[in-house]
């Protein structure tokens, strides 16, 4: 009877040992597991912080683009506009120009 309880004694920590060694397991698999996933989430982050980084950078471009367009359309009219005034004033600019060649030659 001694030897079937030593026997019993002997089985059931054989089954603790077993079970220590299977938690262990399970705990190292979940660990790696665990790491696993923080590391796709990590990347999946970094990935859309990027998506939404080139989205903001296409965004700013595109309306950089059109006031640069916009700007360059409205220096086009000005100088348009001041091309057309001084083409209006170059008939008495050179009026004035050769008056005071004129009356320079004469006064000499």
């Amino acid at each position: 009877m001694f030897v079937e309880e030593l026997s019993k004694i002997k089985e059931c920590e054989d089954r603790a040992d077993q079970v220590q060694r299977d938690a262990r397991t399970e705990a190292r698999k979940r660990i790696e597991d665990a790491e696993a996933e923080a590391g796709r989430i990590a990347e999946e982050a970094q990935t859309k912080a990027k998506d939404i980084y080139d989205a903001f950078m296409k965004e700013g471009q595109e309306e950089s683009d059109q006031k640069y367009a916009a700007a360059m359309k409205q220096a086009e009219t000005d100088s348009t506009r001041l091309v057309e005034a001084a083409k209006k004033n170059e008939e008495k600019a050179i009026g004035l120009i050769v008056e005071r060649i004129v009356s320079t030659s004469v006064n000499r």
